[in-house]
């Protein structure tokens, strides 16, 4: 019996196998976990992103509004450190790779992993030395995670090289694998690349002390060692949307051509007055470029069109749309404004879409928190400067508010408050603590530092106003004499 139970154990434990099939073995009452490796189809995630995957064409074309929204809301982060020099290097790395980091964003959403790897490599104009930020295609890695810790322990990254003939034809494809660990950086070309690329092979030493590569995943969950394509929970809707409106389509063209019904009563009678005899014997009428029909008496001829089933199309059509926008927590507005709900409901939908960006924000700091500490010691390293302070990320504020709606608002309490405090029901420090909740720029009342109290701002402000005043009414005295 145990030779049975560990054959089937045998059998069942690898990738995802338990997971995928359900079946569970107990050999105790210990049940072993297996962490689930299976990964998203990059090919077909793609394909939708970019709609060039003919079995999704008319209904693919939600993905990017939906991908790019979470992208756009969530911006590029900002990091912050109190050391002057680490921040100005992060201000510099941050201009430099704004751009990427969107990148980051799209790919992981898309896809549901990114690696980002960082090197130090020479310039090719200069041949100075620079921090590079590079990507490397999740179907050509594969991470060997420490099962105590959770912390890279090796990574094996295929780089695929074409091999040209004489002519620059590609008569094939070579394979370098580099093998990253903590102790060493291992590059293998295999046998079928050319004498050139064969000489790379070595073993050097990882003058890093670890894995300079950074995984982001989408929807992450520690099951998992891979994340999830925000592409996957739509995709069945974006199947049914396309085969239902290309049915539409192809019912349209057949049920839009009309018919034409004869009443006769006499049929050859008719056939001899409006066809030759040609096309009589041959039983081929033709029908084109005749635009007069001969009748007698008692004959009648009408056009006939068959129900296309547009309106249930169409209700099918915008319930398979409603079910798109619900799955994808993508507000309305995003794919148009066509559909006459998504006109009146902006503000309200933009709550939850904030919402979302925050959850997605919240996601991504993991991943950004272990990419600053990673660049940072590299860098440090590098220039010898001493790390001693904690970097904090901070996100540009997405506004889910109507401005018309926040202007209006803050002059009605800017109003009331004033009224408040000149009737004395209510103090000046009092009204400026509530009105703070409105309008993010303002202070508290009174701070530590005084120079950052709104209290002393507002004296700068009046003591500024009366100067400036007093230079007016001197230059005007000045004038007149």
């Amino acid at each position: 019996m145990n030779k049975v139970l560990e054959r089937i154990k045998r059998f069942v434990t690898g990738e995802s196998s338990v997971v995928q099939s359900g079946m569970t073995v107990r050999t105790s009452t210990f049940q072993t976990y297996t962490l689930d490796t299976t990964r998203v189809n990059y090919t077909i995630a793609r394909e939708l992103y970019q709609n060039v995957n003919s079995k999704y064409k008319l209904g693919a074309g939600f993905v990017k509004p939906i991908i790019h929204t979470i992208a756009g809301f969530m911006g590029t982060p900002h990091f912050i450190s109190q050391n002057s020099i680490i921040q100005e290097e992060l201000e510099s790395m941050e201009t430099r790779w704004s751009g990427k980091f969107g990148k980051i964003h799209i790919n992981t959403l898309v896809d549901g992993d990114c690696f980002v790897r960082i090197e130090r490599v020479e310039d090719r104009f200069t041949g100075r030395p620079h921090f590079e930020l590079s990507f490397i295609p999740p179907e050509n890695i594969v991470p060997i995670i420490n099962p105590l810790t959770g912390i890279l322990d090796k990574v094996f990254i295929k780089h695929e090289v074409p091999v040209y003939d004489e002519q620059g034809n590609i008569t094939g494809h070579s394979i370098i694998t580099e093998t990253i660990t903590n102790d060493t950086v291992e590059i293998i070309p295999d046998t079928r690349a050319p004498l050139e690329l064969q000489a790379i092979a070595k073993i050097d030493r990882n003058i890093w002390g670890f894995i300079p590569v950074i995984h982001f995943k989408n929807e992450a969950n520690e099951n998992r060692l891979y994340g999830r394509s925000e592409i996957e929970a739509v995709e069945p809707y974006l199947k049914a949307y396309h085969d239902t409106l290309l049915f539409a389509i192809q019912g349209a063209k057949l049920f839009a051509r009309p018919k034409v019904k004869f009443k006769l009563a006499s049929v050859e009678n008719f056939l001899t007055k409006n066809f030759s005899e040609e096309e009589i014997s041959s039983g081929k009428l033709r029908f084109q470029d005749k635009e007069i029909f001969l009748l007698q008496e008692g004959d009648d001829i009408e056009f006939i069109t068959a129900d296309s089933g547009l309106q249930a199309i169409t209700t099918l059509l915008q319930f398979i749309y409603y079910c798109i926008v619900d799955t994808s927590e993508t507000p309305e507005f995003v794919f148009g404004t066509a559909v006459s709900s998504s006109k009146a409901s902006v503000s309200e939908q933009m709550i939850p879409l904030a919402k979302k960006i925050e959850r997605k924000r919240k996601m991504f700091e993991d991943y950004y928190q272990e990419f600053i500490q990673t660049y940072l010691v590299m860098y440090s390293r590098v220039e010898g400067i001493k790390l001693d302070d904690e970097i904090d990320i901070v996100w540009d504020e997405v506004n889910s508010k109507n401005d018309k709606d926040v202007a209006e608002t803050i002059n009605t309490l800017v109003s009331g408050l004033t009224g408040a405090v000149e009737t004395g029901i209510m103090s000046l420090q009092s009204a400026s603590e509530f009105l703070k909740q409105y309008i993010p720029t303002m202070r508290d009342w009174e701070s530590d530092e005084k120079d950052n109290s709104e209290k002393n701002k507002i004296a700068l402000g009046y003591a500024l106003k009366q100067r400036l005043e007093d230079g007016l009414i001197e230059q005007v005295i000045g004038n007149e004499q």
